[in-house]
């Protein structure tokens, strides 16, 4: 009797479902940093979209509304164990510097971890820390001539082009 149960979990489990999870990434980057981070949610290191990932508890949510056309991100990072390096990697960064701080979101599928599903690239206005914690405030670029100053150039947005 014990022999068909064991024959009937064995094929329960062969032919049980798989279960596909969303893993989601961060890469955090500047000119100015010696390094670019590449983190995941994950409690172990491993690879994704080819990059070597680190594991690190992070939260990124919608600031605001849907409906809003500047979409704000609030980003927390646990830093418990990296919060010295990070900090430093940040402070290499010049106070009157233009550049900001680059942000790119990818969201992977458990079973394909090449080719990412989703991606959002951001840059970081305002950063702030607590013990062992540092929250990154970011948006979508901005090109808008109200905003940043820039120009809206077809080199920067090629769709342009159709409507001029």
């Amino acid at each position: 009797m014990s022999l068909d149960l064991e024959t009937r979990l064995r094929t329960f489990f062969a032919s049980a479902p798989q279960t596909i999870h969303p893993i989601q990434t961060l890469q955090i980057s500047h000119s100015a940093m010696s390094k670019t981070y590449h983190l995941w949610r994950e409690p172990y290191a491993g690879t994704a979209g080819g990059f070597a990932m680190e594991p690190i508890n992070f939260e990124i949510k919608l600031a605001g509304s849907p409906g809003h056309l500047d979409q704000k991100f609030d980003i927390q990072l646990c830093l418990v164990d990296a919060m010295d390096e990070f900090r430093d990697q940040m402070d290499r960064i010049p106070v009157n510097t233009l550049e900001k701080i680059a942000v790119v979101y990818r969201e992977y599928l458990s079973d394909d971890l090449v080719n990412a599903q989703a991606t959002a690239t951001l840059q970081v206005e305002s950063i702030s820390y607590v013990k062992g914690a540092a929250s990154l405030s970011a948006v979508s670029p901005r090109l808008n001539v109200t905003r940043t100053g820039e120009l809206y150039t077809p080199k920067d947005v090629p769709m342009l082009r159709g409507f001029l």
